[in-house]
């Protein structure tokens, strides 16, 4: 019986029967619509073709980091490796299948099939002719889509020996790096001897099946050769010894990219030398290489010149390295570089120019940059000299303070010293070669040298304790005392006795009587010492007790002429 004929079955005419056929007629409306839904849902389901629609269940891989992509010759499966299996056929058919722990993959309406201990690419050939016996036609595709979880066991020389967890894509440097993870409350104080001691080329893997290879990270990260660093597999035990950093090693210096000390291993060779510095730089003399090798009790030195070209095209043989072995790579000549100097102040074009080796003059570069203004003040130029790389100036300075006397001025001469190791200032008197014609103060540049042109002030500025201090207008052949004068004279505070003049050109601090004060000088008037009352006190108490000890040698001798 439908909805209608329930409907149709009472009498409409009563209140309780109408109410009721309200509640019949509500109940087949939402019933048609319902239906109505079902329908259209199964109709747009049929709308997508099948093809589409098992297209879209294609197994996609899952993210995971990986240091490069996977080798399936070097890649073993193992158990837990999840591989997709398609069938690409009308519609396509598609597995996403976990290796058993038996080592079995089990491949639906073809079987169980046996991939334990095969590489990757010999699982996906025999993938493929087990499927194709079944779907002869189809093209079939299989790919790894997730590596495996994977224990390894890694002991020696690292700072956390013991079990760690990876994956089958890792490789083992990835598990020593694991092992030398810092806990919690470690610092790199704690890695650091693990490192300096840990043998990156002498590395055992040695796995289930009784197997092991010798692991040379260095020598992979400098080949890209799988097999200095092979992918790890489940129950592998990893051996890292400890290197000697100065015996078994061999060393590379000169113009190579990376020069240094490096671990030997039986088999090196020059050109793996040349390979683990990195290569040789553009400025290398690499046809004249020289192998210094010891002999055994380190007495005698033997040389060799050897052409890396050579080496490398085949043309001379690859000579075997040895313990001890060192190889220099020298540079070519070439004397091309960033020559310059630095000028600024009053000239025309202040800035950078290029200069030569050992042959551009002062006159040239002045020349250059158009000559002074008319505000130039030549007694006051100066040249200021790099005398030491900035790497050498702790050493300078700690070989300048090695004989200094002691009680002497240590102070003043290691401020002095910092001066003339930094930046020391070149003797040339500027007046006499550009207004005089001497040409005896025309010197040779040297590369970052400093050229100042100071500017003509006019004045002589007075400070410290003088009423006004300030620049005060220049009037050749005054004394300190018109200048203090005209600078409001001293204050009550001033300690005349011990005025100094700082000339503008040297920066030295000379007494009145020593120089004549020059446009562009400093005269400085110092305070009276400010003294506590203990201070007189102490001296007099000394000036008492030398009394005493007057009057007491003089009483002496009076009594001893008696």
């Amino acid at each position: 019986m439908d909805d209608h004929s329930i409907c149709a079955a009472f009498d409409p005419r009563g209140p309780a029967l109408l109410r009721l056929t309200v509640v019949c007629l509500t109940l087949t409306s939402w019933l048609g619509i319902a239906q109505t839904q079902r329908t259209s849902k199964s109709t747009g389901e049929l709308a997508i073709p099948l093809e589409e629609r098992n297209a879209l269940s294609i197994v996609q891989p899952s993210g995971i980091a990986l240091e490069s992509t996977v080798d399936p010759e070097k890649y073993y499966v193992g158990p837990s490796d999840v591989i997709a299996v398609n069938i690409w056929m009308s519609p396509p058919i598609s597995f996403s299948l976990t290796v058993t722990p038996e080592g079995t993959l089990i491949i639906p309406t073809v079987g169980e099939v046996m991939l334990a201990n095969q590489t990757l690419a010999d699982a996906k050939r025999k993938i493929l002719r087990e499927v194709r016996k079944k779907y002869a036609s189809a093209e079939i595709t299989s790919t790894l889509i997730r590596p495996r979880p994977i224990v390894v066991n890694i002991t020696g020389h690292v700072l956390h020996p013991g079990l760690y967890t990876l994956n089958g894509a890792d490789r083992v440097n990835k598990a020593i790096q694991e092992a030398n993870q810092l806990a919690r409350v470690q610092t790199q104080d704690d890695l650091m001897p693990i490192l300096q001691r840990m043998s990156m080329r002498n590395i055992v893997l040695k796995h289930r099946d009784g197997s092991q290879d010798r692991v040379d990270i260095e020598k992979f990260l400098v080949t890209h050769e799988d097999r200095w660093n092979p992918y790890l597999r489940e129950g592998d035990f990893i051996v890292v010894p400890t290197k000697d950093v100065y015996k078994n090693v061999f060393a590379v210096y000169g113009q190579v990219n990376s020069p240094g000390r490096h671990e030997f291993v039986e088999g090196d060779s020059l050109l793996d030398a040349i390979h683990f510095a990195h290569g040789m730089t553009p400025l290398a003399l690499s046809d004249k290489a020289i192998l210094a090798r010891l002999n055994e009790d380190g007495t005698a030195l033997s040389t060799r010149i050897v052409s890396i070209p050579e080496v490398a095209a085949g043309q001379q043989p690859n000579v075997a390295l040895e313990s001890g072995d060192r190889i220099i790579i020298h540079q070519k000549m070439d004397l091309r570089q960033d020559y310059n100097v630095d000028i600024r102040g009053e000239v025309l074009y202040p800035g950078t120019y290029p200069i030569t080796v050992n042959q551009t003059r002062l006159t040239d570069v002045i020349h250059q940059a158009g000559g002074f203004t008319g505000r130039a003040a030549l007694n006051s130029a100066s040249i200021l000299r790099a005398s030491r790389p900035l790497e050498d100036i702790e050493q300078q300075r700690i070989l300048d303070l090695r004989g200094v006397p002691a009680g002497s001025d240590s102070s003043g001469f290691s401020l002095e010293t910092d001066l003339r190791i930094r930046r020391a200032a070149v003797d040339v008197d500027f007046e006499k070669l550009f207004l005089q014609n001497d040409s005896t103060q025309d010197i040779i540049l040297q590369a970052e040298d400093q050229i100042i042109i100071a500017s003509r002030e006019r004045t002589v500025y007075v400070f410290g304790q003088v009423t006004l201090p300030g620049h005060v207008p220049f009037v050749q052949g005054k004394d300190p005392k018109y200048y203090v004068a005209k600078a409001g004279g001293l204050t009550d505070r001033a300690n005349g006795g011990s005025i100094r003049i700082i000339k503008a050109k040297t920066s030295q601090w000379l007494e009145p009587g020593a120089t004549a004060i020059e446009e562009g000088d400093y005269i400085w008037v110092p305070a009276q010492p400010d003294h506590p009352f203990s201070y007189y006190m102490t001296i007099g108490y000394q000036a008492a007790t030398a009394l005493s000890v007057i009057v007491s040698v003089v009483f002496i001798i009076q009594q001893a002429h008696k």
